[in-house]
């Protein structure tokens, strides 16, 4: 797993996809800066960090992703990988490892600016740390969400495109979810295109049509038959639910002056279900 995790990192630098990434995050960062701490002389940082997690990760983690695996299996070169003395697991958390690394290093930067901000005013330092805490946890789980992207096409900018709208997605979830019927009915239609698209996943995955519609149907069945039976609890279900699956809400949070761990949790969660989606794609890959 070094080995991959060093040949990673230094891939990162011997092309400008990390000084490319490194620029979109000091830009947004400096622009966020000026306009919140500068020209609104406040010493709250950790509303700057809140204010522009959306464009930093919007726009710079589908360019750190989206050349992981894709460009591997354009050039071919993914075969050399299968033949490598190691587990899909290590080939997969070194090429994680290495973009989050590369995501590290301006964010260890930008958290010299409360140290800067304290000379001309108060700053709350634990909050603003445990701010960039939760953002730096958040990029990490946007750029697993982004390496299983990757490890699903072959093209790199239809890779960043799809991170990016999933990234554009989760942060409209609360607003969407507003405009989301609150009744049982919808609730469960929601769950039962849920159960459709998982199943869909299972197929692409395995390219076994019989294991994606045999999700599909146990998920939609049971959805279906847990609102004949219990109907008064899938009330309200669906616009909670996008609620509770916004990242960036969990991220506001920390803003807030509270170091929770439950976000903490949630991150490191969706996190570990992406690596697990992405060893799982390429181990079919492997072995077809």
């Amino acid at each position: 797993m070094k080995a991959v995790y060093i040949k990673e990192l230094r891939s990162y630098f011997t092309n400008v996809t990390a000084y490319a990434c490194f620029a979109l995050i000091f830009l947004i960062t400096g622009i966020y800066t000026w306009a919140y701490n500068i020209q609104g002389e406040s010493g709250s940082f950790e509303s700057t960090i809140s204010g522009m997690a959306f464009w930093v990760f919007v726009l710079p983690i589908p360019l750190l992703t989206m050349r992981i695996f894709s460009e591997e299996r354009k050039q071919k070169t993914d075969q050399l990988l299968y033949s490598l003395p190691l587990k899909t697991t290590q080939i997969v958390f070194g090429k994680y490892l290495a973009a989050i690394t590369v995501l590290l290093i301006p964010i260890l930067i930008i958290g010299l600016y409360p140290l800067l901000f304290s000379a001309f005013g108060t700053v709350n330092f634990a909050t603003c740390y445990s701010t960039l805490f939760g953002f730096y946890l958040m990029g990490a789980a946007f750029t697993a969400v982004g390496v299983f992207v990757s490890s699903l096409v072959e093209n790199q900018i239809v890779s960043a495109v799809i991170t990016a709208i999933i990234i554009f997605f989760n942060y409209y979830m609360p607003y969407i979810a507003s405009y989301v019927s609150q009744t049982a009915v919808a609730s469960t239609v929601f769950l039962v295109v849920i159960g459709t698209a998982l199943g869909l996943i299972v197929f692409f995955m395995t390219k076994n049509s019989v294991a994606g519609l045999l999700t599909a149907a146990v998920l939609d069945f049971g959805m279906i038959l847990f609102y004949y039976i219990s109907p008064d609890t899938l009330e309200g279900f669906m616009p909670n639910l996008l609620g509770m699956l916004s990242l960036f809400d969990a991220l506001d949070v920390f803003a807030g002056g509270i170091f929770d761990l439950t976000g903490v949790i949630f991150f490191l969660s969706v996190a570990g279900v992406c690596m697990f989606l992405t060893v799982q794609s390429l181990e079919k890959r492997r072995w077809a």
